[in-house]
C-alpha cells in the first residue's frame, strides 16, 4: 500500500486529535453518572434523522463545565440525580439505571421530572453542549451546527442573518 505525501501530512496532522478522541476522560464525572446524565441528554436531543446529544458528545462539555466555570452546580447534579433515582426506582420497579430503560421509560420518567432545577440544569447544559464551539467538548463534528446551517468559519463578517442585513441596508438610504 503506497501512502501519498499529502495523505500521511493529513494523517500526521489530524495524530493528535484521533489520540485524544480515542482517550477521552472525564474531568469531574465518573463514568456511572456520565451514563445516567447522557441518557438524560439523548432524550432532550435525541439522535434520530440528525445527530444528537449523544453523538455530538455532549456529556463531555457538562463534565468540562461541571469542572470548571459551572462548579457551583455540582451539587444540584448531585442531588437532582440522586432525587431522579428514587423516581426511576418508583416508576419502574426493578430497573437499575436510568440508562438501561427503554426510551418510552426515559422520557415517562424525564416528563415527571422536567418542573426540576435538576432537569432544568441539564437542558440548559446539553442545549449549551450541542450548539456550542466544539473546543468546549460537545458539538462534536458540528453537529449542531449543521443542523442549523451555520458554517464553521475562522471569522464571520456582517451582515450575520436577515435582521443584519436588513439594517444594512436602512442605514445606506
Amino acid at each position: 500500500m503506497h501512502i501519498s505525501r499529502r495523505e500521511w501530512m493529513l494523517a500526521a496532522a489530524c495524530w493528535g486529535e484521533l489520540l485524544r478522541a480515542q482517550t477521552k476522560r472525564f474531568s469531574w464525572l465518573d463514568s456511572a453518572t456520565a451514563a445516567e446524565i447522557e441518557a438524560i441528554a439523548s432524550q432532550i436531543i435525541p439522535d434520530d434523522d440528525t445527530p444528537g446529544a449523544k453523538q455530538a458528545g455532549v456529556i463531555y462539555f457538562i463534565d468540562g463545565a461541571l469542572a470548571g466555570y459551572d462548579l457551583d452546580q455540582r451539587e444540584l447534579y448531585q442531588r437532582g440525580l440522586a432525587e431522579t433515582q428514587v423516581k426511576r426506582a418508583a416508576m419502574f420497579p426493578g430497573s437499575s439505571s436510568i440508562a438501561s430503560l427503554a426510551k418510552d421509560q426515559q422520557i415517562a420518567l424525564l416528563k415527571a421530572i422536567e418542573q426540576t432545577e435538576f432537569f432544568q440544569q441539564v437542558r440548559r447544559h446539553t442545549v449549551l453542549g450541542f450548539f456550542g464551539h466544539p473546543k468546549y467538548g460537545g458539538n462534536r463534528g458540528l453537529a449542531g451546527w449543521k443542523l442549523i446551517g451555520v458554517e464553521h468559519q475562522m471569522e464571520y463578517q456582517p451582515p450575520f442573518g436577515y435582521y443584519d442585513a436588513e439594517v444594512s441596508r436602512e442605514g445606506s438610504n
